[in-house]
């Protein structure tokens, strides 16, 4: 149980960083905001925003995919 908690503290802090790095870099959408107390379905919510509405490159549509398929493994978990 606690390597599942560790692992889901891990895909949180990633999904956090990857929508902060990718809001910087795409700020389009002002109403899409991260704040630093944000949680995972926060970070995912932009993430698929950004996804839908962005031109983004091969290696940023890879890395929110990834993150979302480990979303996916852990709630399976459950």
């Amino acid at each position: 149980m606690a390597a599942l908690q560790n692992t889901e503290s891990t895909l949180e802090k990633r999904a956090f960083e990857c929508a902060k790095t990718l809001l910087q870099k795409y700020p389009n959408s002002p109403d899409l905001k991260l704040e630093e107390n944000s949680n995972l379905e926060d970070s995912y919510t932009i993430l698929i925003t950004l996804l839908y509405t962005e031109e983004l490159q091969a290696e940023e549509q890879l890395a929110i995919v990834t993150i979302i398929d480990e979303m996916k493994l852990l709630e399976g978990n459950r």
